[in-house]
């Protein structure tokens, strides 16, 4: 029984002071729909009936352009005035107007049936749309995300009951008269928004009539649709959507028509069940039982294809067996899936744009695409079936053609997506890589010449290397010419180039660069022109033995580094002698160079590295660790270990281990999960596992995330964070992260429970402390949660909207709580989403899912001291000892008897604290 009430409370969350607004603004919705799903089908039949098939395009394009120019007309009106002016002019206005529309009728003109028909579309923008305008003034933004589910519902019900009250009494009153149904329902409507002004705590003094469209010119959305493909591909989605629409519309028509055009009361009938009662019903199920499934599963392609597939399919019905059922069936699948799949995942196609271009455009469409797409669509009926003279049978296969060109539409569009959400663009630089040289133009050639000379230095080397590759150019030359350039840039490129072509004839600018260089000189043209000269030079081995001892050691460590590349020379000039001579030496210098040459010999027979490892330098423990990651001798791990707790060393070791590859992973994570190393090491193996890419690292940081130490289960978060967006293509253990995920959250509301009874009374130093502890373990754990959420769902998607939630931007936290409740699967947002509520929300919550009751201050203690998070337990006992809470002496003393821990003194200061104060709290 508890879980079913909790089910039901989870659907239906009103709480206290909601009730009576949610009454009147659902009964509002209600009526409103009611009345709206009666004009419908009684606007459509009267057409069908009176007018041929033929005519029906004119009238969508018609109901396009008059529609658009009223809608834009009253939008005008409204934003200038209040909302309870707009509500009542709207009211009367519509009452008005349907009683002369039905006196008007009797005389069967025929003009009067198209401005009805228009009058219709009219009334479902103005008093639809009315109704969400009053709720929005109503509800705040937290109320609103929570009750607009129930007021949809409730919308539902009223499209249901408008349909099934056409349907029943168009036989018993006929259907002009449903008109006067209509206005009644419309003044109870009224009644309903009288009875919200009066309720306490609303005010709708200051409200508009009508939201402020945004504004937008043709020429900057223009320009932004050339600049943007993304932009593109949405509006070409969009139009299309509404061109599929009116097809399908006409095809459904034409076939009712066909079946009861004869007895205009059955047809009336049978557009309000089809309209009213099943298009309704079938798209609240969609939306509220299939969409954030199919979202979470196949994400926005697979939202944005549900609907053209549908319509593929249902269309292949009306081919094989054209009838209103098989019409009427494409239907249904167009307009319920373009209610919930398709809006959901334009929505979701939308987000990647800048929000400024995201609005604009977003009223481009409103305003613009769909009236203009709608009513080419009706002219393209005008050319398919009035000129072409095309049937059922072949307008079906013009929809398939369209839902083909939709499937690639939305294939591109799920790729345009994940483009423009993972780009970087980088802009108003020039990248002089992204240059192609015609080499064959000479003013091509003079242009890099003029640039090695003039050029800055990074832009001189770019250019020689360009001429290098040039065919034909007498690069050994230019070589030749430029072998003493300012810059040693240009210098370095020289030696490296004529290196690697084998140009034996530059040794004396060489020779002339090591010659120059002084002690401490830090010349980038000095590794270069080493290794060239130890290259080229007829008396190598005499030339690297005194480079070896070179007084610049920039000149002697990069000897060093250049006889890597000539064994034999190596073998005789590094010696073990040469070596521990060097290991030995107070010069700090000459000690880098021994670890530098350990890992061109190898070690063999040589110990000096583990002592250099521990070195008190960093440039010769940083030297020694790179030789150790480069030998791969797993004895180097106990020196490579501690160097981690260094931020000078960390790196370099870092490095150094994860040179080891996956062999060591397992040796890592014994290390990882060893409560008896430091925690400094410990808490720093996941950045190493995370330079180590594979399964093997993953699966065992994964198995590794119910780590009691929270700073290292948040440096393991972070490393499958690393991973998960490099590396995507790997398993990260869908279930098992779900697990994990509600494991966070529970810490989440157990924490946010502890916090609540110092929310108030901060009296005391250590209450601050406490509170102060409290939040920044709540800040870390919605960080750990959003980490997790992102191994299950897109990494870069769920780390912008952990951005704009803990953004206080109110748009932006509701748009981040919209995203992650149309992507999160419902499991996993029950227990995420409210989270991100107000306070009293997550209390109510807790208590519900895991039964995590809020308690008085010694009770919050009492948990706190028993949390296992030392520095929590230390505040909780401080704060205990503040507040005389003697009640908890026997936790504290428990605390107090474990020695060599950082609680322990502060337990026993605050048991002499509780000894000479016998009050409790």
């Amino acid at each position: 029984m508890g879980s079913i009430r909790q089910f039901f409370r989870s659907l239906i969350d009103i709480r206290a002071g909601e009730g009576a607004r949610v009454l009147c603004i659902g009964l509002y919705l209600v009526l409103v729909l009611f009345a709206y799903y009666i004009l419908k089908p009684v606007s459509r039949a009267m057409f069908l009936h009176k007018f041929d098939i033929d005519d029906l395009p004119y009238l969508y394009i018609l109901i396009a352009a008059a529609g658009g120019v009223m809608a834009y007309v009253y939008t005008r009106l409204a934003v200038r005035s209040s909302l309870t002016t707009a509500v009542n002019a709207a009211t009367f206005f519509m009452v008005a107007v349907l009683v002369l529309i039905w006196h008007l009728l009797q005389y069967q003109w025929e003009w009067l049936l198209y401005f009805f028909n228009a009058f219709v579309s009219l009334f479902s923008i103005t008093m639809v749309s009315q109704g969400w305008i009053i709720a929005s003034n109503v509800f705040s933004t937290r109320e609103a995300k929570r009750l607009y589910g129930i007021l949809g519902v409730g919308a539902v019900i009223g499209a249901a009951f408008g349909g099934s009250f056409t349907a029943v009494m168009v036989n018993i009153i006929g259907t002009r008269h449903l008109l006067l149904a209509s206005a009644v329902l419309v003044l109870l409507a009224w009644t309903a928004f009288l009875a919200v002004t009066r309720l306490k705590g609303v005010s709708l003094a200051t409200a508009k009539g009508a939201e402020e469209e945004e504004n937008f010119s043709f020429k900057d959305v223009a320009d932004a649709v050339v600049r943007y493909r993304h932009l593109q591909i949405i509006i070409a989605i969009i139009a299309l959507t509404y061109i599929v629409d009116v097809t399908i519309e006409f095809q459904f028509n034409a076939m009712a028509k066909e079946q009861f055009g004869g007895n205009q009361r059955e047809l009336t009938a049978f557009l309000g069940s089809f309209y009213g009662l099943w298009l309704n019903i079938i798209t609240f199920v969609f939306q509220f039982f299939l969409t954030a499934f199919i979202v979470s599963r196949f994400g926005v392609g697979g939202a944005l294809q549900i609907m053209p597939v549908s319509i593929a399919l249902a269309s292949l019905a009306s081919f094989v067996a054209p009838g209103v059922w098989s019409t009427g069936a494409a239907r249904l699948a167009e307009a319920a899936t373009r209610y919930s799949f398709n809006r959901t995942g334009m929505e979701l196609l939308y987000l990647p744009l800048p929000l400024e271009l995201r609005n604009r455009t977003k009223a481009f469409t409103d305003i613009f695409v769909d009236r203009f797409s709608r009513g080419i669509g009706g002219m393209l009926l005008i050319v398919l079936s009035n000129w072409l003279n095309l049937g059922i049978r072949q307008l079906a296969l013009v929809v398939m053609g369209y839902s083909v060109i939709w499937i690639l539409l939305s294939i591109k569009a799920k790729n345009e997506y994940i483009a423009t959400v993972r780009s970087k663009l980088e802009r108003g630089r020039l990248d002089l890589e992204s240059l192609r040289v015609n080499y064959n133009e000479s003013s091509t050639i003079t242009l890099l010449e003029q640039t090695i000379e003039s050029g800055t230095p990074r832009q001189a080397v770019y250019a020689l290397s360009l001429l290098a590759e040039a065919p034909r150019y007498p690069v050994a030359a230019k070589l030749r010419e430029i072998a003493r350039h300012k810059s040693p840039e240009v210098r370095a490129k020289v030696f490296e180039l004529a290196t690697e072509s084998k140009q034996a004839d530059l040794l004396e600018a060489a020779s002339s660069e090591l010659r120059s260089s002084r002690v401490g000189e830090d010349n980038v043209a000095i590794p270069a022109a080493v290794r060239y000269s130890v290259e080229f030079s007829p008396e190598a081995a005499e030339l690297a033995g005194r480079l070896l001892n070179h007084p610049n050691h920039n000149v002697a460590s990069t000897a060093v580094g250049a006889l890597a590349h000539f064994p034999d020379l190596a073998a005789k000039l590094i010696t073990p002698e040469w070596i521990e001579e060097h290991a030995c030496a107070s010069d700090s210098s000459k000690r880098r160079l021994a670890a530098i040459g350990i890992g061109i010999r190898g070690d063999e027979g040589i110990v000096a590295l583990h002592r250099l490892l521990r070195d008190s330098e960093p440039q010769v423990a940083t030297a020694a660790a790179r030789t150790a990651g480069k030998l791969q001798n797993r004895i180097y791990l106990e020196g490579l270990l501690p160097m981690l707790t260094s931020s000078k060393l960390r790196s370099e070791a870092v490095a150094s281990l994860a040179s080891f590859g996956e062999r060591i992973v397992g040796t890592l994570g014994d290390v990882m999960l060893d409560t008896t190393m430091p925690q400094a090491v410990r808490r720093q193996i996941p950045r190493v596992l995370r330079a180590i890419p594979s399964q093997r690292s993953i699966d065992l940081l994964l198995s590794s995330l119910g780590e009691p130490d929270l700073t290292i289960r948040q440096s393991i978060l972070k490393a499958l964070s690393h991973l998960r967006e490099n590396h995507p293509k790997l398993s990260y253990g869908r279930d098992s992260v779900t697990q994990h995920i509600l494991t966070e959250a529970r810490y989440y509301y157990e924490m946010s429970a502890a916090l609540e009874p110092f929310r108030e009374a901060q009296e005391t130093p250590g209450a601050r402390m406490l509170v102060q502890t409290l939040e920044a373990r709540l800040k870390s754990a919605l960080d750990r949660m959003f980490r997790l959420l992102g191994l299950r769902y897109p990494p870069r998607e769920m780390y912008a909207a952990y951005l704009a939630v803990n953004r206080q931007k109110t748009d932006e936290h509701t748009a981040a709580i919209d995203f992650l409740d149309n992507v999160l699967d419902r499991e996993v947002k029950r227990y995420v989403l409210p989270l991100l509520d107000d306070d009293s929300r997550v209390r109510e919550v807790g208590q519900d899912l895991f039964g995590v009751n809020p308690s008085d201050a010694s009770g919050a203690l009492r948990i706190l001291l028993r949390s296992g998070d030392n520095w929590l337990v230390a505040c909780a006992i401080a704060t205990a000892a503040e507040l005389r809470a003697n009640d908890l002496r026997t936790d504290i003393e428990s605390h107090a008897r474990k020695s060599g821990t950082d609680v322990q003194p502060v337990a026993e200061k605050a048991l002499l604290t509780l000894s000479y104060s016998p009050a409790g709290l």
